[in-house]
């Protein structure tokens, strides 16, 4: 089989693995390529197609069903050969004659059948291109539970929401020190004295300061928590779900005592390396938080809730096109009884700082009311502007913080989060 076959096979055979299983998108990835003698042009192109298709997975199905009088069998390997050969012809501008040549011998070859249909539908799709690009597809195929969980935002945040789906994430970068900032030539945007975001997608590990221990990658919604616990030195925190453990490394490095649980030891032995690269000593303490049973209090607990991660949606696009979807009801038990365990182990007027990297109001505001409803000696503590650099535009009239994947555009944008805070009073 030729290479532009081979890898038009690949692309379909990882999209369809990524739609059909719950499997993580590189062990997918390196599954495949350890099946096959490929380039490092080759990996980096299948890597891109697969992406963009996933990320445009909304449009390209729109533009299937349009000109074409046939159901979408997403079952049938035909279907994933087709999207991801509309997103080269159209999104990657990649050679048409080409991509649809290699498209349907990559079929021929797997599935010894006619390619008459591949070929003449991504023939009129070529002809077409120039409208398929200005068109506005403005139809949601998103999954129901999705348009569920966001039937009450209004249309223009559902628009917006939609379009930063298939945006690039952005790279954000924390820094132990604001010295070591101006050791970073490449193109950036300072997003506090210690922060910035990169204005190109390149190897961070060949940035300086990477193996010397100097920064690592944050998002910027994903650092206001700790920012909300204020002075923290020589406080004692406790991190109920740390790994992979950007927000520990904040407050190692604010010089809190801090106490890390995570029940991933997949996350935690990511997050060891990171620690080791930092240069910071602790433990993590690879065990189910709702199980401990020590009589320790805190004078902060942070809740960095498993939620559905709809917040991340730019840097995990396969969300959306995944078969399976979040069990929130679950996850909102996990959810609640991480609360209630934070309730117990909090000092008189310590504070708790939950958040969830998610949009959906079950899993953020709804939480707290009704842990609120329930637990009388538990209060809002309204969170101010003044608090995150006078961004006021990311603070609820509850005080609550409430971020989007398409807030601060400014910044290269950030990822979705729903952060409170609350405190216990006699």
């Amino acid at each position: 089989m030729k290479n532009g076959s081979l890898t038009r096979l690949l692309i379909a055979k990882i999209l369809e693995k990524i739609k059909t299983s719950n499997i993580g998108l590189d062990v997918c990835f390196d599954e495949y390529f350890k099946q096959h003698r490929l380039t490092k042009p080759d990996k980096n192109l299948i890597y891109n197609v697969v992406m963009s298709t996933i990320r445009h997975i909304n449009i390209l199905d729109q533009i299937f069903i349009h000109y074409s009088n046939k159901k979408i069998f997403k079952k049938d390997l035909s279907y994933y050969l087709i999207i991801s050969a509309i997103t080269q012809i159209c999104f990657l501008n990649f050679k048409s004659y080409a991509v649809i040549n290699s498209t349907c011998d990559a079929y021929k070859k797997n599935k010894k059948k006619s390619v008459d249909f591949i070929n003449g539908l991504l023939r009129n799709i070529d002809r077409n291109k120039n409208l398929i690009v200005k068109k506005n597809w403005n139809k949601s195929l998103h999954p129901g539970w999705f348009k569920k969980n966001i039937k009450n935002l209004s249309s223009n945040k559902k628009k917006a929401f939609y379009k930063s789906i298939m945006k690039q994430p952005t790279i954000h970068i924390q820094f132990k020190n604001s010295n070591d900032i101006m050791f970073i030539k490449n193109k950036k945007i300072m997003t506090s004295k210690n922060s910035l975001t990169l204005k190109e997608n390149i190897d961070i590990k060949n940035l300086p300061g990477y193996r010397e221990g100097k920064w690592w990658v944050q998002d910027y919604a994903a650092t206001l928590p700790v920012k909300l616990m204020g002075n923290v030195k020589n406080k004692n925190v406790l991190d109920m779900c740390a790994a992979p453990g950007g927000k520990t490394f904040q407050l190692l490095n604010l010089k809190a005592e801090v106490t890390a649980y995570d029940i991933s030891t997949k996350r935690i032995e990511i997050m060891k390396i990171n620690l080791k690269r930092l240069n910071y000593n602790m433990d993590i303490i690879n065990e189910n938080v709702l199980n401990i049973t020590n009589k320790n209090k805190y004078d902060f607990i942070l809740i960095d809730a498993p939620c559905s991660a709809i917040g991340t949606i730019k840097r995990n696009p396969e969300i959306l096109f995944r078969n399976r979807q979040p069990n929130l009801k679950l996850l909102n038990e996990l959810q609640y009884n991480l609360l209630l365990k934070a309730a117990d182990l909090i000092k008189n007027n310590g504070k708790i700082i939950y958040t969830v990297c998610s949009i959906f109001d079950i899993e953020g505001k709804k939480q707290i009311e009704e842990f609120l409803k329930k637990n009388k000696n538990f209060y809002i503590d309204q969170i101010n502007s003044s608090e995150i650099n006078n961004i006021k535009s990311l603070i609820t009239k509850r005080g609550f913080i409430k971020t989007y994947p398409y807030s601060l555009p400014n910044i290269g944008g950030i990822d979705g989060f729903f952060i409170a805070r609350i405190y216990k009073k006699l």
